[in-house]
């Protein structure tokens, strides 16, 4: 499996896109001052984002801002949205938080076939049957799973989907998309803040869980079929 994209989402009552201006964020030290926009940044009531060109997005909505940065091909020591967000929650410790998710996304290829892409969908996690033969095409299929894990709720999304490459081709891919909740501990901001920051610190231990999940009981034992490209 190679890793995609993570997103930490920080969730907050009394939480307003106005603040998550481009001053805001470099004058406290969410970003540092040299980090340059990919486009112009999005201003309106209900959204405030900001791209930046090493691949980081900062995405602000009523009651909750996103953290995403590509991770494909890097070294967890390069992913960076943990301590922005870390520091995010540090810069505003009067809001009202709620929880922050971990969400990470990975794909797998099955040697660019799409009907392994859908044989592993609707012959290896679910059972056969008619219903996959209903109408024109096999039936597409999305899977839904949630695990209650020691520290936390793991909900994992598996369904199809297509990898646009470089030559504008597209290659079938099997999509995992995970989603980590913590919900903050303590009754003062503090507390809260502390809590957060907490499990914001552990974010490389919930991707680790995120990837023995899918190895071990999703994809051990495909065989060669599979690429799996090696984790950062």
């Amino acid at each position: 499996m190679a890793l995609q994209e993570l997103a930490i989402v920080v969730a907050a009552n009394n939480h307003s896109p106005a603040v998550v201006n481009l001053e805001f964020l470099k004058y406290t030290g969410i970003v540092p001052m040299d980090w340059e926009l990919a486009r112009n940044p999005i201003y309106t009531p209900q959204l405030v984002q900001h791209t930046f060109q090493n691949g980081i997005t900062i995405t602000a909505q009523p009651n909750r801002v996103i953290f995403t940065e590509v991770i494909e091909g890097k070294d967890l020591a390069q992913v960076e949205i943990a301590r922005l967000a870390r520091k995010y929650v540090q810069s505003l410790p009067n809001l009202e938080y709620e929880a922050v998710g971990l969400n990470p996304t990975g794909h797998v290829t099955f040697g660019g076939q799409p009907e392994a892409v859908k044989k592993y969908l609707n012959e290896t996690l679910l059972a056969p049957g008619p219903w996959q033969n209903v109408g024109q095409s096999p039936a597409r299929s999305t899977i839904n799973f949630s695990y209650t894990l020691e520290r936390n709720v793991l909900n994992l999304t598996i369904s199809e989907a297509g990898m646009r490459n470089e030559d504008e081709t597209v290659t079938p891919v099997i999509l995992f998309v995970g989603n980590f909740i913590h919900r903050p501990e303590g009754s003062s901001p503090q507390e809260l803040v502390e809590s957060l920051c907490n499990n914001l610190d552990q974010w490389q231990t919930d991707l680790e869980t995120y990837q023995d999940i899918i190895n071990q009981n999703f994809l051990s034992g495909l065989g060669e079929t599979v690429l799996l490209p090696a984790f950062a």
